[in-house]
């Protein structure tokens, strides 16, 4: 768990009330928030996994399950889709199953450490999110790309998966702060989607941990690797000798005014239609 720093604050972890769990590109805690009294026992009432935290608030019986994976998942860099979307819909399903607040983004939870709060710890071990998935009924992630709600793709980690990628393409021409505001304009846009939308405080610091990354000695020197490749390959002579009649030499797309790629495509839709 981590606070942002503070020159002004001297308070040690365990005395903030809220804590984020989880930095905005790396999950490794999932939190579900129980908003109805007797939440406690809701795992048991609804057959759900059992969480490694449950933390409560003694005034009201609300609670924050806490679900620890075994191994995060990341949303930087050559992050994979498929874990961020399987993430995205065992939170989904944990939601629904246990009646949790679905507009609740994780960002910042009940400290399990604070004495306002009454923390149990179940033993239970670190899932992987796949066993953790399997206890489960995922409901179907629609396309992305399509408007979203909170219902269907996270806030948090669809807005950087999304803004990741565009900045991606454009972080060499810029410096850090032409990249962090262009990152804070794309991520706002993008959070406007939602039919509620994050604070401006999420949306800010999820553009700053984009920006903080494509700027890092670990981000260039992958991305100096990348072209490194691409020009090695690029660079190699074919061994294969000219044939006079193949159409490689004989380039008949140019007389049929199509482009080298689309005659290939059809050459071969033909063949697979004989």
């Amino acid at each position: 768990m981590f606070r942002n720093k503070s020159k002004t604050s001297e308070q040690s972890g365990h005395t903030f009330a809220y804590v984020c769990y989880n930095p905005p590109n790396v999950t490794r805690y999932i939190v579900i928030d129980l908003d109805y009294k007797h939440a406690i026992s809701a795992y048991y009432d609804y057959n759900a996994p059992l969480p490694q935290f449950i933390v409560k608030n003694p005034k009201n019986g609300h609670c924050h399950y806490i679900y620890q994976l075994k191994d995060p998942v990341t949303f930087y860099g050559k992050s994979r889709s498929a874990p961020i979307r399987l993430l995205t819909a065992t939170e989904q399903a944990l939601t629904a199953l246990l009646g949790g607040d679905k507009g609740f983004t994780g960002y910042l939870a009940k400290n399990a450490l604070n004495s306002a709060h009454e923390t149990y710890i179940t033993g239970v071990k670190p899932y992987s999110l796949n066993e953790l998935s399997s206890h489960l009924d995922l409901e179907r992630i629609e396309n992305p790309n399509e408007p979203m709600n909170d219902c269907t793709y996270g806030r948090n980690s669809g807005t950087f998966d999304a803004v990741r990628v565009q900045a991606y393409k454009i972080a060499s021409g810029l410096n850090y702060t032409q990249l962090y505001n262009e990152c804070l304009s794309l991520a706002q846009s993008h959070n406007a989607r939602y039919d509620t939308p994050m604070g401006y405080n999420e949306v800010k610091g999820i553009a700053k941990s984009i920006a903080n990354y494509c700027k890092s000695p670990a981000y260039i020197r992958s991305l100096s690797e990348l072209q490194a490749k691409k020009g090695a390959k690029g660079g190699k002579v074919s061994k294969r000798k000219p044939v006079k009649t193949s159409a490689r030499t004989k380039q008949p797309w140019l007389e049929l005014g199509i482009s080298r790629r689309t005659y290939y495509r059809d050459l071969n839709k033909n063949d697979s239609q004989k």
